[in-house]
Formats: structure tokens, sequence, C-alpha cells
């Protein structure tokens, strides 16, 4: 593979991550300061086993049932990636979740969501993007 293909790779790949990253850290944000609070039920967890890879701890599906303050019910899937790794909700559980009004299918659980995901996702990014430079530099040295 040629120096600049890899270079190119790498810097994409931690753009990527790196834009992914704020655009999660964005919408904790937002969603915490202008979103409403509401109690939610976890319907079902699927654990998308086949997707390991985070050693033991895979992605998990939440599916997500709460009632809007203008009483309507929204039913909705949640995946939980980086955010909250090590919390997988039992079925029947009771949670919070905060809802855009504007758009209730758009929430994150927790009252106070952990927003170390996104500065994980950012972080790898920058990692790649430095990586990327390192190749280039040592490529003409």
């Amino acid at each position: 593979m040629s120096l600049e293909l890899q270079v190119f790779m790498w810097f994409a790949l931690g753009a990527a991550c790196l834009l992914s990253g704020n655009t999660l850290r964005n919408k904790y944000q937002r969603l915490t300061r202008n979103g409403k609070l509401a109690t939610g039920i976890v319907n079902g967890v699927i654990d998308d086993s086949w997707l390991k890879i985070f050693g033991d701890n895979g992605i998990y599906h939440h599916s997500i049932r709460f009632i809007t303050a203008d009483k309507r019910w929204i039913s909705k899937s949640y995946i939980s990636l980086l955010d909250d790794l090590e919390k997988r909700y039992s079925e029947g559980e009771s949670i919070d979740v905060i809802y855009n009004p504007a758009d209730p299918e758009e929430f994150i659980v927790g009252s106070s969501p952990n927003s170390l995901g996104p500065i994980v996702f950012m972080l790898i990014g920058l990692g790649l993007i430095m990586y990327s430079i390192w190749i280039l530099l040592s490529g003409y040295i």
C-alpha cells in the first residue's frame, strides 16, 4: 500500500471519529440543556454478541418506552455504545430519559448522561490523525 494511501486512510478514519465524537457530545449537551425528563421502562435487551469489539462488552440495544409531557408514548431502541459500557439495563427496569420535546424519538438514557463515549471517540480520532501525520513524516525522512 502506498504511503499516500496509508496517510489518507488513517487521516480519514481519525477525522470520522473526531466528527462522530463531537456530534455525540453536542447532542448530549443540547439534550441536557433543553431536554425534558421522563421516566422510561426497559421493554427488552438485545445482546449483539457478534459485535464484541470491546472484549466481553458487546453493543446492547435496549428497547425503551416512555411517555412525554404531552402524553405521547414513545417506544424506540436505544444503542449503548461507549457512553455506558458497563451498564446493562434489565428488562422491566425503570430508568430516567431525557428527550427532545420537538422530536421525542431523540433521547438519551440517564438524568445526567456520561459523556465519556464522545470524549473517547474524539481522543481516538485525534490519535489516528497524529498517527497519519507520523506516517507521512517518517516516510519523507
